[in-house]
């Protein structure tokens, strides 16, 4: 009997779309309520919390059973989904109370809140690429750079967000467009430094071929490259030149297309994981049938 074994790469299909665009949304949100605190733009707040809640319906719609969905806090010690649902819980709650405070007129209770919303903030930020780092077996989201890019990314989107919206809202912040440019770069360059750094491994050689060469290539390259690094800073470095309404035209496409770039990159990254075959797989038996024994003679005596 021969035995024969499968020993294929199989690719993430528990996370997907819907997870990636709740994890942007938990992202972004989060850093654009810091910004609104920053930049004395309570009106920012209100959608950075939208965003936040969003993210959370966009992952309940995926659930089974919504009704169930508290039993994901019951872990807190040892899950990062159970840590993550803490944060945005709290996030939501404080931030919340926070701009009603404001909008009811009671300073000496807002600002307190509107702080504790901040730091709540940071990991909420952090905790997609905390839960994708912890799932050890798909060796693409190990190591620190994954959490450090993907809060890089939150950051670039909030700030190029901010920066086009608070023009409308009739504030100015000079600043948010230098910050927006540093923000890109060095999310780029995080994104550059995970996939160089990260394990050259049967599962991450299949992972980089979807990304560069397959099926994922256009959703990457083009929509996580192009449109989400290069033409937001090329226009953000290059807008000065312009004047009249196009400023704000450009403003806000350069936001339109920074928010489907984030989109396309994280969907790419979380899509491409794939899961590495520590062991083969369970032994099949060969179809070809076992010899027939030799036939033992003895000699008559």
């Amino acid at each position: 009997m021969s035995l024969k074994y499968q020993t294929g790469v199989r690719f993430n299909h528990h996370l997907g779309p819907q997870e990636t665009l709740s994890f942007m949304g938990e992202g972004v949100g989060a850093a654009l309520f810091a910004i609104a605190l920053f930049t004395d733009q309570p009106l920012l707040a209100g959608p950075g919390i939208l965003f936040v809640i969003g993210a959370v319906f966009a992952l309940l719609g995926h659930l089974g059973n919504p009704q169930r969905a508290w039993r994901a806090i019951t872990r807190i010690g040892t899950s990062w989904v159970s840590r993550g649902t803490l944060f945005i819980s709290i996030f939501i709650g404080v931030a919340t109370l926070s701009l009603v405070a404001g909008y009811l007129g009671m300073t000496a209770l807002q600002q307190p809140l509107a702080v504790a919303a901040l730091v709540v903030a940071v990991p909420v930020m952090g905790y997609a690429g905390m839960l994708l780092r912890s799932m050890r077996a798909v060796r693409l989201w190990r190591g620190p750079f994954v959490p450090l890019a993907f809060v890089a990314h939150s950051l670039a989107t909030a700030l190029i967000l901010a920066w086009a919206l608070i023009p409308l809202l009739g504030g100015a912040a000079a600043w948010l467009q230098p910050a927006a440019m540093v923000a890109l770069v060095a999310s780029a360059l995080l994104s550059v430094l995970h996939l160089l750094r990260a394990e050259r491994s049967e599962g991450v050689r299949a992972s980089f071929e979807r990304l560069f060469s397959g099926d994922l290539r256009t959703s990457f390259l083009v929509g996580g490259c192009v449109c989400g690094i290069v033409v937001p800073l090329v226009v953000t470095a290059v807008l000065s030149a312009f004047a009249g309404g196009i400023v704000m035209v450009l403003m806000l496409a350069v936001a339109l297309c920074r928010l489907y770039g984030d989109f396309a990159y994280r969907n790419a990254v979380v899509i491409a994981g794939a899961y590495e075959p520590v062991m083969p797989d369970w032994p099949m038996r060969s179809s070809t049938p076992p010899a027939a024994p030799v036939a033992c003679s003895t000699a008559a005596h």
